[in-house]
Parts: structure tokens; C-alpha cells; sequence
């Protein structure tokens, strides 16, 4: 791997040494070097640059990898060639209510697209490279951090023991979101907890998981030891940027919560329901419970107009624009009589049908409402749109209530799902002590989770856990799908045969400079 380069050089430029006792030791401030950032000053705006190093060049986390996930999962559909986009939501086919098949109309599978784009030469083309590239410039950061604090040569003010600690929890627990991220999409990955360094060692995708719960878990043993204090507020004030603060800085506790939340889903999401335990199950429960809750300070992406980054590469700004648009099969989701549809969606005085001549899964009837005007997902307005990147209180109930169902305790777990169903106002009828049969329950479940948690980046996880990933010969697929054909005739009994990757292969522009060493994890896509 080349060695991934942390992007801080806007904050160090702030803080070189105005003068020197050395005449002859010349400093050009043009170059600074590490040395600032024994400063706590200068640590405080490393940290502070952490934001800056998960984005990368072209906006890559907020938007272009967000997206890649909302439309792999089907709950938003994008025509447009930038990124692969086009490819990374194309259907192997498409059985149409009258038994008519329709394949794309240029191009293989998905996999194949894909895969045929995993070159350098793509640039942003590649896919495979956009959300690795983030994760580890991620990683790299938080390395840099760490083995600041190693060398003890910060000099940090007031409580400087409590500074110490959450420094040291807050690097660890980005590595483990990192490490997440990492392992729930990727084949193989490179387990580096050193700055500026890379190793062959390819590891499974599962032993990534591993060592982003073990990151998570040393954050946790750490802020169980600190106490909510001013320098605590101060330090995560200075580290997290206000807009990624949507309501205040999250406690200690919290913070904790947060991490719960990320573990459990690291489990759910990484393998197929048919193939879960009761023993998984309950690990997911114990997790959830001890995640997120209502009254919990979390961390979320919120649009600023003082940061480029977040006002117009964001995907709430992007479905208001043109670049994404509701897919039928996620309006077909919507109960009748939620208010969450009124509130979000318009009808177009004509559908998009067919766009770009790209294939009939590019089309469909409604528009985005803003949040302006009284919705809940898009926005071109700073400061409106907030979407949690460490999950939500929200996702760790309908977590729980997944586990309880599925361990036989329905209407405790229905219970769940109405609570989130009340607190985003969609006036649906509680479906506890309804009689709902498991297979029942878990379709409420199903829809709550592509609603109430839409645009949050989990849509393709449940698509590939579900099995709605896997071939249609195998079991895969969905049925009683709608989709407007190409004379824009509405069908609502067809069927999309996906067949998507359930996990990326690692990029080449990795394994160009980074051949995997002998006995190395299989870095192909699965």
C-alpha cells in the first residue's frame, strides 16, 4: 500500500515556531514538521483534522460513499456513469409481471462491472478504491495521534491526565469505526496500527471485524475510567467540529453507547440472517440494549456553510439536485397511511422513466420534499439535514427489536418499532398486541428498518444479510417489486435479480504497491 498521507497540512501551517534561539538552525515556515504537535495546541488541531482526513479529495464519505451504499441497497437509484454509480446498482435482470425478462441494456452483472473497474487507471471510476482510500487515510490519522501520546511530550493544560485518556479513547475509537466500515464491506483488509506504515498481511474480512471491536472495546475500558468534567468538554469540543455535534458533546456514556451500538451492528450486519444463532441473536440484544438511546448526544454529518466539505457533498443536498432519486422499491415500503411518505414525497407530473437509456431501474414517480418545506430527508439549506455516523438511537432499537423477535419474543420486540414510529410522527397504528406471527413481525420490521433508518447507510447490509444479494437461482433476489417498464408501465409484481457482490475485492491501486504475502486472507470480491 502507498503510504497513505494524513491530511493536515491546513493545520500545521498555523502553529510553527515564530522564532529560534539558533540562528543557524533556519525553520522555513512553509515546512513545518511534527514537532508542533507536542504543543496541545497543535495535538488539538491534529485531532481536529481527523474530519478532514475520512473525507479525502472528493468528498468521499459524506456523498460518494454513502451513496454507493443507499444504491446498492435499493433505496435510492442513481443513472449517473460518476464513480460507477451506474454499475454499482445495476440488476442482472429484471422479470417484468408478464413474464417478460429485461437485462441491462449495456454491461454485464454488477460483479462484473465492477470488477472490470478495479484499476488505477479508473481514477474515481473505481469504485473498489473510494471508501478503502477514506478508511485508512482514517486509520493512518488516528496512528499519528496515538503514537503522539506514546512519546509523552504533549503539554497539555489543567487536567491533563483526563486529556490524555479521551485522546487516547477518541484515536481508539475511530480506528474502530474505521476498522468497521473496512471489514463490513471489504474481502480482506490490512489490520496497521502503525503511522506512516503498511504490511502484506491481508486478513479476512471478519478479522478486520475483530480488531475494529477490539479498538472499540479499548475506548470503552478507557472512558468508563473518566468523568464528564470541563476539560472533558473542552477537549471533545476542540476535537469534534460543531457540525458533527447535532445536539451537544456526547458524555462519556454516551460515547460508550455509540460504541455498543457500532458493535452490535458489526455482528447483525456481517452475516446472513439464515445463518444467525440464538446465541447471536442474544449478543446483538446485549449489545443494543446497552447501545443508544433517546436521550443520547450522538455523532452526525450536519451541512455548515463554513465548511466546503459538508454544504454540497452531502447526500441530503445531492436528492435535492438531480444526482439521486427515491427508488420505487423503497416507496412501496411505506404503509399506507404513513405520514412519513405525505411528508416526504411528490408526485412527478410525469415519472422518470428509463433514464439515460441505462435500464428500467433508473425510473420512478415521486420527488424528494425538502426538509424546509416539511420533510425529513433532503436538503439544499445548511444546517437542516443531520445524519448520524455512529449510529442512532433509532438503529440500536430497531436492532433490539430484530433480536427479540427472533428469539420469540414478538410483541416485546413490536413494541420497539412502534416506539420509533411514534418519535418520527407516522401516525401508523401500533402492531403491538396485533397477533403478528414472527414471519409477520419481521416484515414490519423489514419496512421500519429501509424507513426509519433511510439514508443512514445501511440499506445494502440488510439487502446482502436478507439474501436479496445472492442469485436468483439460489434463493436470492425480491419479488413483488414495482418498476416502471420502458413505456412506462407500471408493474407490481416483478421481480430484480441483483446479484451484487456481498463484499468488494481489495482495490488494486492497494495491490499494485502491496502484494499480499504468503498465506494472506483471499483479497478477491465475494
Amino acid at each position: 500500500m502507498k503510504k497513505l498521507l494524513i491530511k493536515f497540512l491546513f493545520v500545521l501551517p498555523l502553529l510553527v515556531p515564530v522564532a529560534c534561539s539558533d540562528n543557524l538552525n533556519v525553520v522555513n515556515p512553509n515546512e513545518p514538521t511534527l514537532g508542533v504537535l507536542d504543543s496541545e495546541e497543535g495535538f488539538l488541531r491534529l485531532m481536529l483534522g481527523t474530519y478532514d482526513a475520512f473525507d479525502g479529495v472528493t468528498c468521499n464519505f459524506p456523498w460518494i460513499v454513502s451513496a454507493h451504499h443507499e444504491c446498492m441497497g435499493d433505496a435510492i437509484y442513481i443513472p449517473w456513469g460518476n464513480f460507477s454509480w451506474r454499475w454499482a446498482n445495476q440488476p442482472t435482470k429484471i422479470i417484468l409481471d408478464d413474464g417478460t425478462v429485461v437485462t441491462p441494456p449495456e454491461g454485464g452483472s454488477q460483479a462484473q462491472e465492477l470488477i472490470l473497474r478495479n484499476d488505477r487507471a479508473q481514477g474515481d471510476n473505481n469504485a473498489f478504491w473510494l471508501e478503502w482510500a477514506s478508511m485508512y487515510r482514517l486509520n493512518n490519522h488516528a496512528n499519528l495521534v496515538l503514537a503522539k501520546l506514546d512519546e509523552g511530550n504533549i503539554e497539555f493544560t489543567g487536567d491533563a491526565a483526563t486529556k490524555q485518556s479521551v485522546s487516547r479513547a477518541w484515536a481508539h475509537f475511530w480506528k474502530g469505526w474505521a476498522y468497521s466500515r473496512i471489514g463490513s464491506l471489504y474481502a480482506a483488509g490490512i489490520i496497521n496500527n502503525e503511522f506512516s506504515a503498511t504490511n502484506p498481511d491481508f486478513v479476512s474480512n471478519q478479522e478486520v471485524i475483530a480488531e475494529a471491536n477490539s479498538q472499540l472495546d479499548q475506548a470503552i475500558s478507557i472512558l468508563q475510567g473518566v468523568s464528564e468534567s470541563t476539560d472533558y468538554t473542552t477537549l471533545v469540543e476542540r476535537s469534534i467540529p460543531d457540525f458533527m455535534r447535532p445536539n451537544d458533546v456526547p458524555s462519556p456514556q454516551s460515547w460508550i453507547r455509540i460504541m455498543n451500538t457500532l458493535k452490535a451492528r458489526n455482528l447483525l450486519v456481517n452475516k446472513k440472517v439464515r445463518d444467525m444463532t440464538n446465541a447471536d441473536w442474544e449478543a446483538v440484544l446485549s449489545l443494543a440494549e446497552n447501545g443508544l438511546t433517546p436521550d443520547d448526544n450522538i455523532l452526525a454529518l450536519r451541512t455548515a456553510d463554513e465548511n466546503a466539505l459538508f454544504r454540497t457533498c452531502f447526500t441530503p443536498y445531492r436528492v435535492m439536485i438531480g444526482w439521486h432519486f427515491a427508488s420505487e422499491r423503497l416507496i412501496q415500503d411505506f404503509k399506507e397511511g404513513d405520514n412519513r411518505f405525505g411528508r416526504n414525497f411528490a408526485e412527478l407530473a410525469s415519472p422518470d422513466v428509463n433514464q439515460r437509456g441505462r435500464g428500467i431501474q433508473y425510473g420512478g414517480r415521486y420527488e424528494f420534499i425538502a426538509i424546509e418545506n416539511g420533510g425529513d430527508y433532503g436538503t439544499t439549506i445548511s444546517g437542516l439535514a443531520s445524519l448520524p455516523i455512529g449510529g442512532s438511537w433509532e438503529e440500536a432499537y430497531l436492532m433490539r427489536a430484530e433480536a427479540l423477535i427472533k428469539t420469540g419474543k414478538i410483541d416485546d420486540g413490536l413494541a420497539l418499532i412502534d416506539e420509533v414510529r411514534t418519535a418520527q410522527d407516522a401516525g401508523l397504528d401500533p402492531v403491538t398486541g396485533t397477533g403478528l406471527n414472527e414471519e409477520q413481525a419481521y416484515e414490519e420490521l423489514r419496512r421500519e428498518r429501509r424507513i426509519g433508518l433511510f439514508l443512514r447507510g445501511l440499506p445494502f447490509y440488510d439487502a446482502r444479510r436478507w439474501g436479496l444479494t445472492d442469485p436468483l437461482e439460489e434463493g436470492g433476489g425480491r419479488t413483488g417489486c414495482v418498476v416502471l417498464d420502458a413505456a412506462g408501465n407500471l408493474n407490481t409484481n416483478a421481480t430484480f435479480d441483483y446479484n451484487y457482490l456481498d463484499y468488494w475485492g481489495v482495490p488494486d491501486n492497494e495491490l499494485d504497491f502491496n502484494k499480499p504475502a504468503e498465506g494472506a486472507a483471499n483479497v478477491d470480491p465475494i
